[in-house]
């Protein structure tokens, strides 16, 4: 076909042309500048290439942005460009046949490779000649052909879609048509004074035609020999890339280099992780809050994370400072951005809040988590705040006790918006967001997510609740670990550190210019004795639990002998649930031996349990240690505020899901036992542990009756 002399790729594309031009360079040279390259314009023009006698390519580099103007050009850059082209190929056999192709062409010694790193080399030319080439004479370019020069990089898009604009120079050979007449009506304007020059008519009449392709050819070749001359200049200063681009090509997924498994472990690390060595998300100004490094690292991804969900977790371990981070993130928001701001802690913590926000001037509410399970509490008055930070929000692990229902709502009021209209920023502190159960910590993010179950779609969890259900009974059934089930998920909100990981991260930490020190835990004994302590008191107490029966948890013993079907199992069963009991009653002068309060505490879990137990007993149902753990789940109490000992039966009763759980459990036969004792198993004894348990009243527990 007709060479055109505008290349557009809307008219005539440059893949048409140089694949037409490649057809009659079968043995010939080529030489391609280009400011970028892809395997995507080898793909389109390959046939061609192949049939070359000698291929130079001369790789330059785009400038990026505004700021790389005037600057050197970077090899890495192009490197990184030309390797993120060939990772967003999509892995077919065709782009790995492509690669694999690609890469023996260029390790032929007929192909030159070569990178201009004197500055940002914009060019694109594409230069063909007529030279018959061998091994002998690679170099000779003595017959210039064709050249086209624009716009177009050597890329698939630059070869036949982008909208660009090239200008070919050529010569004619003696197939071409000679003649141009709307040229030749374009040139008459200049006026040649043919009396006293001997030219011929312009309108190209008297010309021959063999005379006219050999003046256009002067014309076309002069302008191929001064893109020539300025190719090798460019040539001689540029510097070899040809083993650089066949390692970069054998290096993709494309290519046949092998990795360890170490590397491929490390790859898959930066993979999953690449996000976070991206740009941090911004400061607001400068600080009063002084950090250890790895603080300030927490604060980084912490704004990251806040960045993009409006939530997050700090859950680093006792002392590394979680507090002070949180200190920092109230400051980017109440201090930076004059952002109302709401702290919810315990009584106790309080005071610290209130010296440490005051010390950097930041202004924030402080309320009392206590405040929140006030019958009275009104929750509008906290309607617009802009950012509330939970401290200990492990306390908020409740769906239905009122302090989580106040809470709730001071988040959900006013559309889920703080006062500047931004979505509430909500930020969870805890070093132990669970406790009992895995959905502890769904219940803590469901504050921020404001109960909504797709919120963390595009991290593939399209529905939270049901995320959390199967991973409690993986964690329940498979024994598996609570971090590994909650992987994907703790990694997108979760900011935690522990002192291994910083010791190990961050052995130089410095705050406040002095070195972080973290104490070496020196084990030693120390000798006491509670009988002493206690006097005789502790020795009644002893005596007392070890008169105690536990019926619950030793059921079989109650057995009447013509109900016990299998005498072998009986036997193994009774052993067991004796051994039961004794643990139990090690674990009450475990609990005395730690403090009172703690063995007040478990009397009355313990009062609880059997008080109920008994109640359904009566009604033919045998609820177990493990069952009631069960079902009081689903009871809209906090143990911390309900220091009330008795059953739970009705309770649980006027609950759907716990009063299902309940009617599914086996019925007992009350006439395979002994009469009457296991109906004795509570009252007798602990309603006389401390007779004022049941209001509530802290005492050390009085002897019990034997």
């Amino acid at each position: 076909m007709p060479l055109p002399f505008v290349i557009d790729n809307l008219a005539h594309r440059l893949v048409d042309t140089l694949n037409d031009l490649l057809g009659q360079s079968a043995g010939k040279p080529l030489d391609i500048a280009t400011a970028y390259f892809s395997i995507s314009g080898y793909r389109i023009v390959k046939e061609g290439l192949h049939t070359l006698g000698a291929f130079r390519l001369l790789l330059g580099s785009d400038p990026q942005s505004g700021a790389d103007v005037g600057l050197k050009a970077d090899p890495n850059a192009l490197k990184a460009r030309i390797k993120g082209d060939l990772e967003a190929e999509p892995f077919t056999e065709e782009t790995l046949k492509l690669v694999e192709d690609l890469i023996a062409y260029l390790q032929a010694e007929k192909v030159e490779i070569r990178l201009y790193d004197k500055g940002f080399l914009h060019a694109k030319a594409y230069l063909f000649h007529q030279d018959k080439i061998g091994p002998q004479n690679l170099a000779d370019r003595m017959r210039p052909f064709a050249a086209i020069v624009g716009s177009s990089n050597f890329t698939g898009p630059g070869l036949a879609t982008n909208h660009e604009l090239n200008l070919v120079h050529r010569v004619f050979l003696p197939a071409d048509d000679p003649r141009d007449a709307d040229a030749a009506r374009g040139v008459s304007y200049l006026g040649y004074d043919r009396e006293r020059e001997s030219i011929p008519d312009p309108s190209g009449v008297e010309v021959p035609d063999n005379a006219r392709r050999f003046i256009k050819s002067e014309v076309g070749a002069r302008a191929i020999a001064d893109l020539m001359a300025w190719y090798e200049a460019r040539w001689a200063e540029s510097i070899d890339f040809k083993n650089d681009l066949i390692e970069l090509l054998d290096a993709s997924k494309f290519g046949g280099k092998e990795y360890t498994p170490y590397q491929v472990y490390i790859k898959a690390l930066y993979e999953y992780f690449k996000d976070e060595f991206g740009a941090d998300a911004p400061e607001f100004g400068r600080s009063a809050v002084e950090l250890a490094e790895f603080q300030e690292d927490s604060v980084k991804k912490a704004r990251r994370i806040l960045l993009r969900y409006d939530g997050v977790l700090i859950a680093d371990s006792v002392g590394l400072g979680k507090t002070w981070i949180g200190k920092k993130l109230l400051e980017d928001f109440a201090y930076h951005r004059r952002q109302k701001a709401l702290v919810v802690c315990s009584a106790s913590l309080r005071p610290m809040w209130k010296k440490e926000l005051g010390s950097a001037t930041i202004a924030a509410t402080i309320l009392g988590s206590e405040e929140l399970g006030r019958a009275n509490f009104d929750a509008k008055s906290y309607a617009d705040f802009d950012v509330i930070l939970i401290d200990e929000s492990h306390n908020f692990r409740n769906e239905k006790a009122n302090r989580y229902l106040a809470l709730d709502t001071i988040i959900q009021l006013n559309g889920g918006r703080g006062r500047d209209g931004d979505r509430k920023k909500v930020i969870l502190l805890s070093a132990t967001p669970i406790n009992n159960d895995i959905l502890d910590l769904a219940s803590q993010i469901r504050l921020f997510t404001q109960s909504q179950p797709d919120y963390f779609r595009e991290a593939g969890i399209g529905d939270l609740n049901a995320y959390f259900k199967r991973a409690r009974r993986q964690v329940n059934q498979q024994g598996a670990a609570a971090g590994i089930v909650l992987f994907n998920l703790l990694e997108e909100i979760m900011v935690r550190n522990t002192r291994p990981y910083i010791k190990a991260a961050y052995p130089n930490a410095t705050i406040k210019g002095k070195p972080v020190v973290f104490p070496e835990r020196k084990l030693h004994s120390v000798s006491y004795s509670l009988g002493s302590t206690y006097g005789g008191l502790y020795n009644e107490i002893v005596a007392a639990i070890e008169g105690l029966t536990l019926a619950p948890y030793k059921v079989e013993s109650y057995k009447k002998i013509e109900a016990i079907k299998d005498d072998q199992n009986h036997k193994w069963e009774e052993g067991r649930e004796i051994a039961l009991v004794g643990i139990f009653k090690t674990r009450f002068l475990k609990r005395l031996e730690s403090s009172i309060e703690s063995f007040r505490l478990s009397l009355r879990r313990a009062l609880t349990f059997e008080e109920t137990y008994l109640d359904y007993l009566l009604d033919g149902k045998l609820v177990t240690s493990r069952d009631f753990q069960k079902v009081i789940r689903f009871l809209a109490r906090d143990e911390e505020d309900d220091l009330t000992a008795g059953s739970l039966a009705d309770e649980l009763d006027a609950v759907d899901e716990a009063k299902a759980y309940l009617d599914s459990l086996p019925k007992v036969d009350r006439n395979e036992y002994i009469p009457h004792s296991p109906f004795r198993i509570t009252r007798p004894y602990f309603p006389d542990i401390c007779p004022d348990l049941r209001g509530g009243i802290r005492c050390i527990p009085s002897p019990l009756p034997a």
